[in-house]
């Protein structure tokens, strides 16, 4: 499967990004496997406490929420996602969740989070940092909703390892740990620590990789 042609990469680039219809689906359940150690090592930063108010930008179909509430069952958590059709799959499977308030999902524009200042603990993300079309504007919104020390986790792939990927020449744009550190500190985040980890995945593409995945835990000053 790995030999895609041209318009089966901007394709896979699509539906990474926006995934939507058939292949949408099936895009997401690849990216559960591809990106589950990654979605653990993330969540597993967060400082979880009781009644904590934690946003996910970009959970997918949800699958790994589970996974956070087996850390502490007493969490508000809100995921946003600019696909329809993953707020559709997301709430879904997670019906155990969201019928009692606890899991919510929310479908958003990318660049406006519809929350009010200083109201969430954490927000983390996985692999969507790419796609952010003014990355300055929407880390200052996320600096806005977040409490004072609230917790922000961005969990990438480097872009010594994705440019060596096909398909990420279709709208991505790649990130070294030091430019996002930058971007971070820029806004008035301190960072509280960066971790990196290489893994062997199965790729979207279907072969088998070693890559390696950076996490940055920074705090709301």
């Amino acid at each position: 499967m790995g030999n895609l042609s041209e318009q089966e990469l901007k394709e896979l680039a699509s539906q990474l990004s926006h995934p939507k219809g058939k292949n949408g689906t099936a895009t997401a359940k690849s990216m559960n496997v591809a990106n589950d150690n990654m979605i653990r090592n993330v969540i597993n930063q967060i400082d979880i406490f009781d009644d904590i108010n934690v946003l996910e930008i970009g959970p997918g179909n949800g699958l790994h929420i589970k996974y956070l509430f087996e850390k502490k069952p007493n969490i508000n958590y809100t995921g946003i996602d600019i696909s329809e059709l993953m707020i559709q799959e997301a709430t879904d499977l997670n019906s155990e969740f969201t019928k009692n308030g606890k899991v919510i999902f929310e479908l958003t524009n990318g660049e406006i989070v519809e929350k009010e200042n200083n109201s969430l603990n954490a927000i983390f993300t996985v692999n969507t940092l790419y796609f952010w079309k003014n990355p300055k504007e929407y880390l200052q919104e996320l600096y806005r909703v977040l409490k004072n020390e609230g917790q922000l986790i961005l969990g990438f792939v480097p872009k010594s390892t994705m440019e060596k990927i096909p398909f990420t020449k279709y709208g991505f744009e790649l990130y070294d740990s030091e430019s996002v550190q930058n971007l971070l500190e820029e806004i008035g985040f301190k960072i509280d620590k960066i971790i990196s980890e290489t893994e062997e995945v199965l790729s979207n593409t279907g072969d088998k990789k070693i890559r390696t995945f950076t996490v940055i835990k920074a705090l709301k000053n």
